[in-house]
């Protein structure tokens, strides 16, 4: 148990920045004194946390400190290397942020405690993912045919330059050496791809213009229990809460866009709108469309 402590002590202080003894006590379930404990107990491991006095001081941990992984026993690094992986129990849901700092705070290549895992059932997926991989390490162009806007399969000759995990998915990042431009393309819209003989010198991508802020709307949704699986898999589980009535219920302000109007729409008949008026009526009018479409 003081193990997974110690880790979640680590944690703590990583996300906050910095934090006093009392909060950290009150975190954790124990005593002052016991955080006090852990703390010698991890400098003594070589981990520099420290205090700062004054109004605005408190428990810290050295920016920028990087463990040397000779200091780690193989027991030690498995101990490391199982509490990342329980990080749900042991480190009471931090973002994937701090747990990538701590991969940097040991050391620790993302090998051995990420996994990303493209096969779909036909293995399609991982197999367009590595292609992309390959040509954008090895720098040679590609020809790809892609599902465009207009639902009309478009081919392009391109430059792959790298490949982006966003919130939505992976991206081709890649130069079009028709139109000269810089194109973002979401991967689950390739179609096809083939290798060109052709290479290219390597080159940065542009870096993006801050967008303008979507115009948003207070959505107030509710959802049955049994629904929770997909709903926290659909939204932000942090901003879920459960009702007196057990109906768990979503309030944030979020752009009413098509692609929300569709996820919302995947969820089934469950979903119940209470704001705004305008999305309860998008939906009906778009439930009815796909009725006469089946019936």
């Amino acid at each position: 148990m003081r193990k997974g402590r110690l880790f979640q002590v680590i944690c703590h202080l990583l996300e906050r920045g910095q934090s006093t003894a009392a909060q950290m006590a009150r975190e954790f379930g124990v005593s002052v004194r016991t955080v006090y404990r852990d703390v010698e107990t991890l400098n003594a491991a070589g981990i520099p946390i420290y205090a700062e006095t004054g109004r605005s001081g408190g428990i810290c941990l050295m920016k920028g400190f990087v463990l040397d992984r000779a200091m780690l026993s193989g027991e030690e690094r498995g101990e490391i290397l199982d509490a990342l992986r329980e990080q749900e129990e042991k480190f009471a849901n931090p973002s994937p942020a701090v747990l990538q700092e701590i991969a940097g705070l040991f050391q620790l290549p993302a090998g051995e405690w990420l996994e990303v895992d493209l096969s779909d059932g036909a293995g399609r997926a991982g197999d367009r993912f590595r292609f992309l991989q390959r040509a954008a390490i090895q720098h040679h162009c590609a020809d790809i045919t892609y599902a465009g806007p207009g639902g009309e399969p478009e081919k392009m000759s391109v430059m792959p330059l790298k490949l982006a995990c966003r919130a939505e998915g992976w991206h081709l990042k890649a130069y079009c050496t028709e139109s000269r431009e810089y194109r973002q393309i979401p991967l689950a819209r390739i179609i096809k791809w083939k290798p060109s003989v052709e290479v290219f010198e390597p080159r940065p991508f542009p870096e993006e213009e801050a967008k303008a802020e979507p115009e948003t709307s207070r959505v107030i949704l509710r959802f049955p229990a049994e629904m929770a699986d997909r709903v926290y898999e659909a939204f932000d589980g942090t901003l879920i809460t459960q009702r007196k009535d057990g109906l768990l219920e979503l309030r944030q302000d979020l752009p009413v866009d098509d692609r929300f109007i569709s996820r919302l729409l995947a969820l089934g008949p469950g979903v119940k709108v209470s704001a705004p008026s305008s999305l309860k009526e998008e939906l009906a009018r778009r439930s009815r469309e796909l009725y006469e479409a089946y019936k």
